[in-house]
């Protein structure tokens, strides 16, 4: 069976993990990044796995940019089944409203929303053609219970589950499905990188803070893995034609909020 993704913000953490599930299930791809050095080094990679992966430069606050990375992917794949629109994290975070600038919100905005809206739009006339499409956009626990340091975040994300719930009901006829995963803690270097900020601002150590907010938080007793974790989530919604318009907490139980 010839099955396709295209998995944006790929070749680091999270994005990378689920590629990687994805080539081991024999999925051809389409990985992406703002950096052509990580693209070569994730493609080697990848490739050692499943040589039917492709990699390009592409900036998801660019609407110029994603017409030319599904024009690609359509070039590379000839359809797409499966698009994954995982994202990276705004510069300013973790950030509180006082400490962002309008400017801050412009670039969230385009990055977590409309990114989404244009890759939707651009790639749903082929999914309705074949009949059948997977949307995926990742999310986080925290658009169901907002933290201060997140709000650039939490405020841009929060209308994905809108979004999502609306197309399900829209798009279900020609077979295409969309979920929203609200994703955890995650062992990334993204993840790191925030803590680090965090733990420099607070006058902490990165090791202080890594366990105040990250581990001890979580009630399963351990950070998730993006490949098993949320590479498991993701082939059992590619392949479930009967779950759609949902959002999913994939957070070792870390969230209050129902």
């Amino acid at each position: 069976m010839y099955r396709t993704a295209l998995v944006t913000a790929s070749t680091e953490g999270i994005g990378k993990g689920i590629a990687k599930a994805l080539a081991k299930q024999g999925f051809s791809l389409i990985i992406t990044s703002r950096s052509e050095n990580k693209i070569q080094q994730t493609l080697e990679e990848l490739r050692k796995i499943n040589p039917a992966v492709w990699g390009i430069k592409s900036d998801l606050t660019d609407p110029k940019s994603l017409e030319n990375l599904v024009n690609f992917t359509l070039e590379k794949l000839r359809t797409i089944d499966l698009l994954i629109l995982n994202t990276g994290n705004p510069p300013k975070e973790p950030a509180t409203f006082e400490e962002t600038t309008y400017e801050d919100w412009e670039y969230s905005i385009k990055l977590y929303l409309l990114s989404a809206i244009k890759l939707t739009k651009l790639l749903l006339p082929q999914m309705i053609k074949q009949k059948f499409g997977r949307i995926i956009y990742l999310s986080s626990w925290t658009v169901k219970e907002p933290q201060r340091i997140f709000v650039l975040a939490d405020v841009s994300r929060a209308p994905l589950i809108q979004l999502t719930k609306i197309l399900a009901k829209d798009y279900g006829k020609f077979g295409i499905t969309f979920n929203t995963i609200l994703l955890g803690s995650f062992d990334t270097p993204g993840a790191k990188r925030g803590i680090k900020k965090l733990a420099e601002k607070n006058k902490k150590t990165f090791e202080q803070v890594w366990k105040e907010e990250v581990l001890d938080r979580i009630p399963v007793g351990r950070i998730g893995n993006p490949e098993e974790d949320i590479g498991s989530l993701i082939l059992y919604l590619y392949n479930a034609s009967y779950m759609t318009g949902s959002y999913i907490l994939l957070d070792g139980g870390n969230t209050n909020a129902v």
